[in-house]
């Protein structure tokens, strides 16, 4: 009989698409980490494995950006009770000097080199241990994900992300040089990338000024004279992190949307014809084949545009263009 070990094994690597692994976890079930025993269906878990994205077939004690490979997984699955997503973190070492933190399938940051003896990997990893850390213990909402200035061990300033009274991680020079930004602002990016990732709210330039953001004007678009009307939907939580027509992941919290037959690329103006409210999304997808729909908006663009509690919307479809 398959262990509830074994088993939350085989489905992370299911989901990450690493089928052919399924002969080295049953090999190697015995050796991965006990899982805290579960009494709830609907209470937070931890489900961690020894999947890498690099290095798959090599021994267990390869090494990773020079280091020893660590004791820890690299790979966590946070259940966020039944009927809902799970969030996925993921560490993933790009090459000896560069480590990602993905967060539900979407890059959150990438840090370069050493800083105070640490390499990237390590200092993604401490990231990810906390914020896994701070999301099973779900004491507090994910609006507590914040940029910050806060004095480092030497007085000086620097710019943190933290989540409550949690520092997850500081944005080092080295890496804001690498993006051209500040530390600040790139602290400030990072954030609103992890607030989406995990379905919050993007804060909104100007909210902390301490962070020294400079607001970027919004692109302006003009019309094509190319208008269509009739009824959208939505779609989310089901298609989430899959990919998309056009062969991009989706993402149900970004403005995109699914046309019959508009081109990949298309931008276009969805304005719901009751609430008058309107938002901008890509078309990266196709549908919907529901009878009598026009378009098929995320999850993202329907809240934008107040027509997630009604399910579907009388809507009016321009394609835009950059003015």
């Amino acid at each position: 009989m398959v262990n509830k070990k074994l088993a939350a094994l085989l489905a992370t690597a299911v989901m990450l698409g690493q089928t052919g692994l399924v002969a080295t976890l049953f090999a190697q079930a015995e050796t991965q980490i006990p899982l805290s025993p579960v009494t709830n269906q609907n209470e937070s878990l931890q489900v961690a494995s020894v999947i890498q994205r690099k290095d798959i077939n090599t021994a267990s004690d390869a090494p990773v950006n020079g280091l020893p490979r660590p004791s820890t997984p690299d790979i966590y699955t946070i259940g966020n009770g039944e009927g809902k997503l799970k969030t996925l973190i993921q560490v993933l070492p790009q090459d000896e000097d560069t480590t990602s933190l993905f967060v539900n399938s979407t890059e959150i940051l990438r840090f370069q080199g050493t800083v105070n003896d640490q390499t990237s990997y390590q200092r993604v990893k401490a990231m990810a241990d906390k914020l896994n850390r701070s999301l099973v213990a779900g004491d507090e909402s994910l609006s507590q994900i914040r940029p910050a200035m806060q004095a480092d061990k030497a007085g000086a300033k620097e710019a943190v992300i933290r989540f409550g009274d949690e520092v997850l991680t500081s944005v080092d020079a080295q890496t804001a040089k690498t993006a051209k930004e500040s530390e600040a602002k790139l602290a400030f990016r990072y954030t609103n990338r992890l607030r989406q990732a995990l379905g919050a709210t993007p804060l909104q330039n100007g909210a902390f000024p301490e962070m020294n953001t400079v607001a970027k004007a919004s692109p302006k678009y003009k019309s094509t004279g190319r208008v269509q009307v009739g009824m959208a939907s939505w779609y989310g939580p089901r298609f989430h992190g899959r990919r998309a027509a056009d062969g991009s992941r989706f993402n149900m919290n970004a403005l995109t949307a699914a046309h019959k037959t508009l081109p990949f690329g298309t931008v276009v103006k969805v304005v719901n014809q009751r609430t008058q409210k309107s938002c901008i999304v890509k078309i990266t997808d196709r549908g919907p084949y529901a009878h009598g729909r026009v378009i098929d908006l995320s999850k993202g663009a329907a809240k934008a545009i107040g027509m997630l509690g009604s399910g579907v919307a009388r809507v009016s479809v321009e394609i835009v263009k950059r003015s």
